[in-house]
């Protein structure tokens, strides 16, 4: 059959299950915070979320479900997660001495969550001393991390996005510029409720571009370099889901099914996700956002499709992994990967050039060195080098 990836008999590969957790999932999911606490014995609460959610009706929603465990609230998280934002929260939450974190928002609140529960299991006080922490990455294949103690403060995560932050123990952080990561399995959040009801105060361009972030989380872990049987299923399902709902949720953001279809399809494009990690759409996304303040999802819908052309151009042997990308996509892709992508970005009304997000020319080198020392580059299935990824910003301005 065209297109059907054959794991080789001679290789032995491991497949390491995701850490324990609970996705509870469907319209009112969020009621059963309250039942979830009580069965794991949750007595002292701290809700984490963005400054755009607090007062808000979905706040109070999580706050009365918390009740008299409640002991605070915080929203200082940013965009990109700067290391010296994080000094309040960090400060915020070991006063208040919690037995749980509840994070309500984004991608950017999540990682701060992860951020904060780092903190507290190292004693660091601030995010600069976080910072000795982060993964230290020399391409192609080096890699550093001082290590976690194993066990981190339980960490639940109500996403407001499709980010997908909240399926993995990674969060990035940003500092002078350059957006650092840090790995631990025991970070990613033990409970994660999708309720589409809690999407719907979400900005019509932040939730369809976190939905090309999830697109791209499907393609580059299914073009990854050591592919498995569990993630290419779930990221070609995935992709279909995401290609038949995020258009219905742009032509009518309280369409519930295609928010809640949506989420699913963002639970699938992370899973299994630490098996194969990312790659250079990821990795250069990263920098963009660090450098030039780009939001993660509108770098998948600038940077994805020239990285799909290069692997299209140099490795011929992919081409029937790309189909079955394409196929997966309908009728958008024509057959063409990258064709899909584009199309779909443009069916949304997003951004496609980086020239149109404030991103000058003068700043790819510095972002094409970051890059290089972002760890996931290296899970791309073709290598490259600073000028390859130089090439790569200017096919996307």
């Amino acid at each position: 059959m065209s297109g059907v990836h054959r794991y080789p008999l001679e290789v032995v590969t491991a497949y390491d299950e995701t850490a324990s957790r609970t996705v509870v999932y469907g319209r009112g999911g969020l009621g059963r915070l309250a039942e979830l606490c009580e069965q794991r014995g949750v007595r002292r609460a701290f809700l984490l979320t963005a400054r755009s959610l607090l007062g808000s009706e979905v706040t109070r929603s999580v706050q009365e479900r918390l009740g008299g465990r409640l002991v605070g609230v915080a929203c200082g998280a940013r965009q990109h997660v700067p290391a010296d934002g994080l000094d309040a929260l960090i400060a915020s939450v070991a006063e208040a001495r919690p037995d749980l974190l509840v994070t309500l928002g984004g991608g950017s609140v999540i990682d701060s969550g992860k951020a904060v529960a780092a903190a507290l299991a190292t004693g660091c006080r601030t995010g600069r001393e976080l910072l000795e922490y982060r993964a230290v990455f020399r391409y192609p294949d080096e890699v550093s991390q001082r290590p976690y103690p194993p066990t981190f403060i339980p960490h639940w995560a109500v996403p407001t996005t499709l980010s997908a932050a909240e399926y993995d123990g990674i969060f990035g952080y940003t500092a002078e510029g350059v957006k650092h990561l840090s790995i631990a399995p025991g970070l990613a959040p033990q409970v994660v409720v999708l309720d589409p009801v809690v999407t719907l105060p979400t900005p019509r361009e932040l939730w369809t571009s976190t939905g090309v972030r999830a697109v791209d989380h499907c393609v580059e872990a299914y073009l990854s370099r050591s592919p498995t049987p569990i993630t290419d299923a779930a990221a070609l399902h995935g992709l279909e889901m995401l290609f038949e709902f995020l258009p219905r949720c742009a032509d009518d953001p309280n369409d519930l099914e295609a928010r809640l279809q949506c989420q699913l399809a963002g639970w699938l494009s992370m899973l299994g996700v630490s098996n194969v990690v990312l790659g250079l759409s990821h990795g250069i996304g990263h920098q963009l956002g660090g450098r030039c303040d780009v939001p993660h999802g509108v770098t998948s819908c600038v940077m994805l499709p020239p990285v799909i052309d290069l692997i299209t151009r140099r490795l011929p042997a992919v081409r029937p992994r790309l189909a079955r990308l394409a196929a997966a996509m309908g009728e958008l892709a024509d057959g063409d990967a990258a064709v899909g992508v584009r199309r779909l970005v443009a069916r949304l009304g997003l951004p496609s050039r980086l020239s149109a997000l404030g991103v000058r020319r003068d700043q790819f080198p510095a972002i094409a060195e970051a890059a290089m020392a972002d760890l996931v580059v290296a899970f791309a299935p073709v290598q490259v080098d600073r000028d390859q990824v130089m090439e790569l910003l200017e096919a996307a301005y």
